[in-house]
């Protein structure tokens, strides 16, 4: 004969919390979360420009590295009696590579600096002669900003024309 075995099984009523998460601590782990993600966020943000600040001075080396080798080359641009060598000027917010035929400047390109990136130190004009035969750059030292997070970078520059990026930022 078969037995039926019934089992009663009542819950409490302080069992039904322990099923899932209170109020409180989903808004708890909430906050905590968008704390975090604020945190983040900004230091992202940060990151993101302290890179770009490189990435155009990276920019801005190459350029000066092209019209140098361009001059010591005697690459000509163009058909030219007299040629001159090849020009980088910087200005606050943007940068030229000119060549220079008869004591002429003639524009190659031009370039603008990103969004927020300014020079501070070392605008002017950096000609790289012919074969590099006296080159006697005065200007030793650049200093772009990123006005954004309010850091620079330096750009050292030998009289021979070595360049150099310093990888820290500074506060500026």
């Amino acid at each position: 004969m078969p037995v039926l075995v019934v089992v009663n099984i009542a819950l409490d009523p302080m069992d039904k919390n322990k099923q899932g998460f209170t109020l409180i601590e989903i808004i708890v782990s909430l906050s905590i979360m968008a704390i975090l993600g604020t945190f983040g966020l900004a230091r992202y943000n940060t990151f993101n420009q302290q890179q770009k600040l490189k990435n155009e001075a990276k920019k801005f080396v190459v350029v000066l590295e092209l019209a140098k080798k361009k001059a010591v080359a005697s690459d000509l641009y163009q058909d030219c009696n007299n040629f001159n060598g090849y020009r980088v000027t910087l200005t606050a917010n943007n940068y030229s590579l000119n060549f220079v035929c008869n004591s002429t400047n003639q524009l190659i390109q031009n370039y603008t600096f990103d969004t927020n990136i300014t020079t501070t130190v070392g605008t002017g004009n950096f000609f790289f002669p012919p074969m590099g035969a006296g080159m006697n750059l005065t200007i030793n030292s650049i200093r772009l900003r990123n006005s954004k997070i309010n850091q620079c970078i330096n750009i050292s520059i030998s009289t021979i024309g070595l360049f150099d990026i310093d990888n820290s930022l500074i506060s500026c």
